[in-house]
């Protein structure tokens, strides 16, 4: 049978659909999630008191990190000291650039000008100040920080974990506050100072106290966050002479990426 002109356009037409169509190369988009979190324990003495901080070295490390953290810093939104100030042991923790053998790697140091790593995942300040109550008693108030907007990180990144505490060897952790929130407020203390408040961003806050000898405790924020946070405890301790314990931290983080 003869085809008209308009037939042989019509045939040609879907020809060409059908090998435009055929051309098409599907593309498929995987988007992979990443989350690492590294833990340190740092043993402390009083022959590490030659790093730690007086009253005045205290309150301008105070003033340096409200520069850098804003209402995260160590005192917050709100702070309220008690008298007998004793030391205050400070320190920087950074995570370095994960590998496939090594998921994550720490670096922590009580001078912390001296953690200057060349890929930081994500860094964290930290301070744990002691105050003396009398009686071989003392409080301690447990501050850590990180920013996951820093610009000294290789990459952007969330914050997942952020905990500080303290391990006994020697004495008994007698009182131990938990952070509680009200909207984007939190506050912690026990029935006298020190206490505070401080902005909760996002996520949720928790602690944990072993009360008996040798005890610990640990104070913990948890979420997914692009924003400054802190994460903020108190306990009171009772203990005869020296101390001897060790200072507690996790940092954690994560990021999405295509591949």
């Amino acid at each position: 049978m003869e085809r008209s002109r308009r037939d042989v356009l019509g045939a040609g037409g879907a020809l060409l659909a059908s090998a435009g169509l055929a051309g098409c190369i599907e593309e498929r988009v995987t988007r992979r999630e990443t989350q690492a979190t590294d833990s340190m324990t740092w043993a402390l003495s009083p022959d590490d008191e030659g790093v730690a901080l007086d009253g005045e070295g205290f309150e301008d490390y105070v003033g340096r990190m409200a520069d850098r953290y804003g209402d995260s810093g160590v005192r917050g939104t709100d702070f309220e000291a008690p008298d007998g100030f004793g030391i205050a042991y400070v320190g920087r923790y950074a995570i370095t650039r994960t590998t496939p053998g090594s998921p994550t790697e720490g670096e922590f140091d009580l001078v912390p000008e001296a953690v200057e790593p060349e890929a930081p995942m994500l860094i964290a300040d930290a301070c744990l100040a002691r105050y003396d109550l009398g009686a071989d008693r003392y409080r301690y108030w447990l501050w850590i920080a990180a920013d996951p907007t820093d610009g000294r990180l290789v990459r952007d990144v969330n914050l997942t974990t952020l905990s500080a505490g303290l391990r006994l060897d020697a004495g008994t952790v007698v009182d131990a506050a938990t952070p509680t929130t009200d909207g984007s407020d939190g506050t912690v203390g026990l029935e006298s100072p020190p206490s505070g408040s401080f902005p909760v961003r996002g996520g949720t806050l928790d602690t944990t106290t072993v009360r008996e000898a040798g005890g610990s405790y640990t104070t913990e924020w948890d979420g997914t966050l692009n924003a400054p946070q802190s994460a903020v405890g108190v306990c009171e301790v009772e203990r005869p002479g020296a101390y001897d314990f060790s200072w507690t931290m996790s940092l954690g983080y994560g990021f999405e990426e295509t591949v």
